[in-house]
């Protein structure tokens, strides 16, 4: 003889496989599992970032930190405080020795950052930026100038010599220039030649040497900086050229002679 059991009654049998007990336990591992997750999220998303970082430098020397309120803001790309610190890369045309900046309010395109591992900014709110170059940096972006060949460049505090062929009023000459640099804008660097010797050691007439500050200037082209940066300031040290940059409206600060 075959039992049947009722709808009714087959609602209250499953009903009453669920005991409170259960259903407390399967709430506390939702919310622990939605819990690590948030937790484990600005982890997430610094690695995520590090590897768009370490392809857009070119080089795996890149540190990453990322701070989000609530932390679970990463997941939908939105970044309160942002550190990125990398070595030996290269930005824009510009190869360098040290790169250190830090944001906040950074708005990032999740989908691909997490999809695809590249970095697209939408927004930074501020941030600042510091980018160390060396001489040998320099005198293989100013070896791609037209007007500059065979240059050897020497960083002393506050000054910045040029040896090498220069082109001016169509004549190519060896000249020996001394100078120092300022920003011109977003992304270009203006020599002020404060001495032009040429041929054994001659001095230029001021001039010539306005017109061959014309003629090759920009002195560098950086090139599109990462995040939004512009540059505001440069300063020569002992054997490096210092960069600030900053995000946001440009507001160039001018150099240091």
């Amino acid at each position: 003889m075959s039992v049947s059991t009722a709808p009714g009654a087959r609602g209250m049998v499953r009903a009453s496989r669920w005991k409170p007990g259960a259903l407390w336990l399967a709430a506390v591992v939702v919310l622990t599992a939605a819990l690590a997750a948030s937790l484990a999220a600005p982890s997430v998303a610094g690695t995520a970032l590090r590897l768009a970082l370490v392809r857009s430098f070119g080089t795996p020397d890149v540190a990453v930190s990322v701070e989000a309120q609530p932390a679970s803001a990463v997941w939908w790309g939105n970044i309160r405080l942002l550190s990125v610190a990398a070595r030996s890369l290269r930005i824009g045309r510009l190869d360098v020795a040290g790169f250190e900046a830090i944001m906040t309010h950074v708005v990032v395109d999740p989908v691909l950052l997490y999809g695809r591992r590249e970095l697209v900014v939408r927004s930074v709110g501020a941030g600042v930026a510091r980018v160390t170059v060396t001489a040998d940096n320099l005198a293989r972006l100013l070896a791609a100038q037209p007007s500059v060949k065979r240059v050897a460049v020497r960083l002393s505090p506050g000054t910045i010599l040029l040896d090498g062929t220069v082109s001016v009023f169509g004549a190519e000459l060896p000249a020996s220039v001394a100078g120092h640099l300022v920003v011109r804008d977003a992304t270009h660097l203006d020599l002020v030649a404060d001495r032009v010797t040429v041929m054994n050691g001659l001095p230029v007439p001021p001039d010539v040497a306005s017109r061959l500050d014309a003629s090759i200037n920009p002195i560098l082209d950086i090139g599109r900086l990462p995040f939004g940066l512009h540059l505001t300031k440069v300063s020569i040290g002992d054997g490096v050229l210092m960069l600030q940059a900053a995000a946001g409206a440009p507001a160039v600060t001018g150099g240091t002679p």
